[in-house]
């Protein structure tokens, strides 16, 4: 066939080839490919299609596999939607998304990304050899602060990646540090706790899994830090804390004690030291955050002059070779860590105009509107204005806090969200009894969004307040569901029995809602299992 001849390659929205496969996920497939409008590289991630169905569509294998595809179309848009939002320099920058429509009828949800170059964490340990030249201290501490740099703002609006290990770390050209994969972190439809349609396996890479991963129990900020910490480790010894038998993994995570660095290799400052114990607490609550971990890595950063093998970086980093263009203690000439806003919205503080009645009602309007066509964060901005200017009339304002506080849960900002609706709910109980549908909601969605952002203890009266309260006949189903997400707070409060009573007598009750085949009941059998082999 001449060139003449030969077919055009088919463009996702008229621009973008498709070069050729980089890899893929549990979700989704990664490819290479050019952007023919702006004459560059990129990256291509594609939603992969959902597997096929039985031969009975409307079986309950064929219903799950579906609803399975219909959650991951969402989770996979929210990863684009937050990704772009967050535009931090330790992740890969978002170009453009859309869905494609082949001829078959189908529909394919796509996202072009920055191209990047240089290796993986994976692949560098893999070529280093610790034994003759292992990878400096200062190089260890270098990628490993700019991972907390980029944890430390995912954190500040409630994302926890939950999967921190070599493969999903890239270390790229002029030193910066990427880290990837989104498609499984905590965002609004994936949860921190699995809902009575969701239990399954465990997520997470079992090398660099927290103890809670391990318990199936709450997983909040605190798990990143501790799959960061084995990867600390990985980079300073060449070997993740517990590198022990499969058979092993769980029992060494949940009760050994982490390794000395200083045991496993000599030069290793006793501070840094203490750093990776602390990150590797059993116990979430004693962990650092991600900002802390930060500032205690960055003595560390600077490379010993004169020192010998890959510890040293003597001269001014040069664009001579891919090792020295690669070396990531060069970005931090550069701060990467500023610290986060203040929790008061900058609109309250230089807004003087004065809301009225009529200016409100169209305000929650149009935030309703943005909050049906999923564009929450237009919903959180128009709200903090209204916030802002309704100081004059506390009953307005009450409401504005009340909406604001929903649409910041929908936006996955539940650290914001459960203060919101946790103080509007405590203002609405001053007016309205418990059984209130407006005091109901934000004791419901305060306690999901306190679930949601890892503080169990606060959850659990929000939520034992609306099952208490709630009307047992048209409130039904997220009675039974609120219930179970009871039992698991209490696990995570560290009261296993106590959850596992829950879920005895909470079973009967799903299974005469649901059926003693449904998803509901075995998933909740699922559960109560696991947390017998914790209790």
């Amino acid at each position: 066939m001449t060139e003449a001849m030969e077919p055009s390659p088919e463009l996702l929205a008229g621009r973008y080839r498709i070069d050729g496969r980089l890899g893929k996920g549990g979700m989704s497939l990664l490819h290479y490919g050019y952007d023919e409008r702006l004459d560059r590289r990129v990256a291509i991630k594609m939603l992969r299609p959902p597997a096929d169905l039985p031969a009975k569509p409307g079986s309950p294998a064929a219903t799950e596999i579906l609803d399975a595809h219909d959650r991951n179309q969402k989770r996979f848009l929210r990863e684009i939607r937050v990704m772009a939002g967050l535009e931090l320099p330790g992740i890969p920058a978002i170009y453009d998304s859309g869905v494609d429509k082949p001829e078959d009828g189908s529909s394919r949800l796509w996202v072009v990304m920055q191209l990047l170059r240089g290796t993986t964490l994976e692949a560098l340990l893999g070529q280093t050899d610790y034994e003759s030249e292992p990878l400096g201290v200062a190089q260890a501490a270098a990628i490993s602060a700019q991972i907390a740099a980029v944890l430390a703002d995912m954190h500040r609006v409630d994302i926890v990646h939950r999967d921190i290990k070599p493969a999903n770390v890239m270390l790229t050209d002029g030193g910066l540090v990427k880290v990837l994969d989104f498609g499984i972190a905590i965002l609004h439809g994936a949860g921190a706790l699995p809902r009575l349609t969701q239990v399954g396996h465990t997520v997470g890479t079992p090398l660099y899994m927290s103890p809670e991963q391990w318990h199936g129990q709450t997983v909040g900020t605190a798990s990143d830090i501790y799959s960061l910490g084995c990867l600390l480790a990985e980079l300073l010894t060449g070997d993740p804390p517990f590198p022990v038998p499969a058979d092993s993994l769980r029992a060494a995570h949940l009760g050994t004690p982490a390794p000395e660095m200083r045991s496993l290799r000599d030069g290793v400052p006793s501070d840094l030291d203490s750093l990776v114990a602390s990150m590797l607490a059993k116990d979430p609550a004693a962990r650092p955050t991600a900002a802390r971990v930060y500032e205690a890595l960055l003595p560390f950063t600077a490379p010993t002059p004169g020192g010998s093998g890959a510890a040293a970086v003597s001269a001014p980093v040069s664009r001579t070779g891919s090792k020295d263009l690669r070396d990531p203690t060069r970005p931090f000439r550069f701060p990467l860590f500023a610290p986060g806003p203040d929790e008061t919205s900058p609109a309250e503080e230089i807004l003087e105009e004065v809301l009225t009645d009529s200016d409100a009602e169209l305000l929650l309007n149009r935030a309703r509107t943005f909050l049906d066509i999923d564009r929450p964060s237009e919903a959180v901005r128009l709200l903090e204005k209204g916030v802002a200017q309704s100081r004059q009339d506390p009953a307005l304002r009450l409401r504005l806090r009340h909406y604001l506080g929903f649409a910041l849960f929908w936006a996955g900002e539940y650290t914001r969200a459960a203060s919101y609706l946790d103080s509007a709910g405590d203002d609405y109980r001053k007016y309205f009894g418990p059984g209130d549908s407006v005091v109901l909601e934000c004791a419901y969605h305060a306690g999901l969004a306190y679930a949601e952002s890892g503080k169990p203890g606060k959850a659990l009266p929000q939520l034992r307040f609306y099952v208490e309260n709630a009307d047992r006949d048209s409130d039904a189903p997220s009675i039974l569901e609120t219930r179970f997400i009871i039992a698991q707070l209490r696990a995570a409060v560290g009261h296993p029995e106590e959850a596992l009573a829950d879920l005895r007598t909470l079973r009967p009750e799903l299974a005469s809602a649901f059926g003693q085949n449904s998803t509901q009941v075995r998933n909740l059998d699922k559960y109560a299992a696991r947390l017998s082999g914790s209790a």
